[in-house]
């Protein structure tokens, strides 16, 4: 019986080959995951803002007029609460980033350079993941200008915006 006196096992290159792989394919998963999530997040707050345009929507048919919301930041608190109530089978005031939705409702709801002329147009925004309203500005012989692709993690920082039921600045 011949005894080989090589010991098994990985030696220090192999070793590392395999950490350094390893640690790649655990950098790539979570990255892809992050950005799962936040689209999720975007996705969901966007049908949350559909919700709310349905509901001013239907406000406008019975009213002919927008319900009011003085200075556009939404918390439990405000009267378009209590207006769009019955309109409503869920209220969530506040987007899938944790930051409060703003809505500014009638002919003086001047946000993003959009021109409102009448009481019963209306704008609905979420300030994206990082909840600062960005300088971004609707120019109407360009609808298409608020469009944007998400390229890297930061884009989920744009603003969301709704004007009239119709984004006006969403991800393509």
């Amino acid at each position: 019986m011949i005894v080989s006196s090589k010991k098994r096992g990985f030696t220090i290159g192999e070793s590392l080959l395999l950490l350094i792989v390893s640690s790649l394919l655990i950098f790539i998963s979570i990255s892809f995951f992050i950005r799962a999530k936040e689209k999720a997040s975007q996705k969901s707050t966007m049908a949350d803002m559909h919700m709310w345009a349905e509901a001013i929507a239907c406000y406008i048919s019975d009213y002919s007029v927008a319900p009011t919301n003085p200075g556009g930041v939404m918390h439990y608190k405000k009267p378009i609460i209590k207006e769009l109530s019955s309109y409503l089978k869920a209220i969530r005031i506040i987007d899938c980033w944790g930051n409060f939705f703003w809505i500014w409702t009638g002919k003086d709801s001047h946000q993003y350079g959009i021109i409102t002329k009448s009481d019963q147009e209306f704008i609905i925004s979420s300030f994206g993941k990082d909840g600062i309203m960005d300088g971004w500005k609707y120019d109407p012989r360009d609808r298409d200008s608020g469009f944007f692709e998400i390229k890297n993690l930061k884009d989920f920082e744009n603003d969301l915006v709704m004007w009239n039921a119709k984004f006006v600045r969403c991800p393509k």
